[in-house]
């Protein structure tokens, strides 16, 4: 798989939408449902990951000179991998605290 293909799977990925509880009596919101988004949000840090990795295995075989699109190919995967362990931390915290509330 080339880099332009799994940089364009990446950048299709759904929108995010974020939605508030329903009323009462109201049906499931037409949006994915949370499991789905959080898939979705590390398939799309795996493959920021795949392009980056891809990116510096063709610099170091010599199919591509741009060091500069390498370097920011390897940010934007480690921001995006930041981003999600950030998460990830906020929802072990809310976890936690629903854990320690008392009933």
């Amino acid at each position: 798989m080339t880099v332009a293909a799994i940089a364009a799977r990446v950048q299709s990925g759904p929108p995010v939408r974020i939605l508030g509880p329903p009323a009462e009596g109201a049906t499931r919101p037409a949006g994915p449902a949370f499991h789905e988004t959080l898939a979705g949000a590390v398939d799309r840090v795996d493959g920021t990951q795949k392009v980056a990795d891809a990116q510096v295995e063709a610099f170091l075989a010599g199919e591509t000179e741009n060091v500069h699109e390498v370097m920011i190919a390897l940010n934007q995967a480690e921001l995006h991998f930041q981003l999600l362990t950030e998460v990830r931390n906020k929802l072990l915290d809310g976890y936690q605290e629903l854990m320690r509330m008392q009933v």
